[in-house]
């Protein structure tokens, strides 16, 4: 971003020499801002604040991007890491410092156990960020009205309003065919006041989709 920048920075900068942005006028400033100072400051500033994890350091060994350059320097390179990374996760921790030390060494591709291990380390979250987003469609969900929900059932609520396509590309209508088809009622079929004869106490669901009034329910049970 120092030596290049990024697209927004290249349309900021055509805006510049023409001397329009976005169809606004633009004038020259007080003073230019030196681009590589600033993006250092910027890159200052939030190692300062988001500094890494230990999560993070560890992870970082199974990255190639990460190793240092120099032999002598990669000789005793993320053993450590990897040592404490495998007994976390219940791998053979020896076994894996040995694949790691012949990966970096000699060039040989990742083991079986070191290899567990840098899947394990694609799935890790390494901030609470993810947590973050999950905390209004929780609020969201389990609201005053919908309060007495089961952990199983917002759990997969949760997982449908996070993981789940937009409504624009859902198609309810397999869904609805295959639940007309187990045999529950529509919800236009309900008429109020329709009385049934008395039978055998059945489920409370089978109960509500049948047109029974609400108070009836209790009658039945009692």
């Amino acid at each position: 971003m120092k030596t290049t920048g990024g697209r927004s920075t290249k349309k900021a900068e055509q805006g510049v020499s023409s001397g329009f942005f976005k169809n606004v006028e633009l004038t020259e400033g007080r003073g230019k801002i030196n681009k590589p100072r600033f993006y250092e400051s910027v890159v200052a500033t939030l190692t300062k604040r988001l500094p890494e994890s230990s999560l993070v350091q560890t992870l970082k060994a199974l990255d190639k991007r990460f190793w240092p350059g120099e032999q002598e320097d990669l000789t005793l390179f993320g053993e450590q890491e990897v040592h404490r990374l495998a007994k976390s996760l219940g791998e053979p921790a020896g076994e894996a410092v040995e694949q790691f030390r012949d990966w970096k060494l000699q060039g040989t591709p990742p083991g079986k156990t070191l290899e567990r291990l840098c899947i394990a380390s694609r799935t890790y979250l390494p901030t609470s960020a993810e947590c973050e987003r999950g905390f209004s469609p929780v609020n969201n969900t389990d609201n005053q009205s919908r309060n007495r929900l089961r952990e199983e059932s917002l759990s997969s609520l949760l997982f449908v309003d996070l993981n789940g396509p937009p409504l624009d590309k859902f198609d309810p209508v397999p869904f609805v065919k295959s639940w007309i088809k187990a045999g529950h009622r529509l919800s236009s079929s309900w008429k109020p006041g329709q009385q049934r004869e008395e039978v055998e106490p059945r489920h409370l669901w089978s109960i509500l989709t049948k047109g029974r009034p609400f108070f009836s329910i209790f009658a039945v049970h009692n």
